[in-house]
């Protein structure tokens, strides 16, 4: 499945040939109008924290309707596109931990230059973007398939999100990119002794509910999420 690249920084026009190439996968995304969520402290002073005072002066709330939002001057699609909903309908509604770890999920795919500008004058790289522990005094734990823990365990939710897929992809010795392509639902079925045809259906599902200890009912439900997360826990 493939990312969405239409994040641009607030400091440079939006790239056409990235915007054509890849497209929004479909995430579900919170409802618009949601509730304004005080932005709180995620381990104050880090690399994203500079980023975040170039690209907004630091106001993780900040919404002026140039079409970005929040701290980090996310544009709605890779909001979406990166997970971002699972928080809140647009990333200025989201608290600084919620955004920096969808700001994570960015980097992987495409790098500081992400934030053309601000990633220069911060001294952002994949390395030192990918260290910060977004949850880190927050008393959290993230959601939807995050880490939220100082082990990198994931987090049983029952929903499933970014790190949740990453880790099926490590599990399945496939490349980490937080989302399930057709070759890794495949690599999975293969794992689980099923047809490999790149379908998740109730044989698939079954056998996976068998595997990670959830009733097997051929419907993948949060039940089934939280025992695979469980169940990646343990093995990886």
């Amino acid at each position: 499945m493939a990312r969405a690249i239409s994040y641009a920084g607030r400091h440079r026009a939006p790239a056409r040939s990235l915007r054509t190439r890849m497209t929004v996968p479909a995430l579900a995304t919170a409802a618009a109008g949601g509730v304004l969520v005080a932005p709180t402290i995620a381990h104050a002073d880090t690399v994203w924290d500079k980023v975040a005072a170039c690209e907004s002066s630091g106001n993780w709330a900040i919404n002026t309707g140039n079409g970005y939002y929040g701290g980090l001057q996310f544009s709605a699609p890779t909001w979406t596109g990166f997970g971002g909903g699972q928080y809140a309908a647009y990333a200025h509604q989201a608290t600084k931990a919620e955004q920096i770890d969808t700001a994570q999920e960015v980097l992987k795919v495409q790098g500081p230059g992400a934030w053309p500008v601000c990633s220069v004058r911060a001294g952002l790289t994949k390395e030192n973007g990918l260290a910060v522990d977004p949850w880190a005094g927050t008393g959290g734990t993230g959601g939807t398939g995050g880490t939220g823990t100082t082990s990198g365990d994931l987090v049983v939710d029952g929903v499933l999100g970014p790190k949740t897929y990453g880790a099926m992809q490590k599990w399945l010795a496939r490349p980490v990119d937080g989302s399930l392509s057709t070759t890794d639902k495949k690599a999975l079925q293969t794992k689980l002794k099923v047809a490999a045809d790149g379908q998740v259906g109730p044989i698939t599902i079954k056998a996976l509910q068998r595997l990670v200890g959830a009733t097997p009912d051929g419907v993948w439900g949060s039940g089934t999420t939280k025992a695979l997360q469980a169940y990646l826990n343990k093995v990886l």
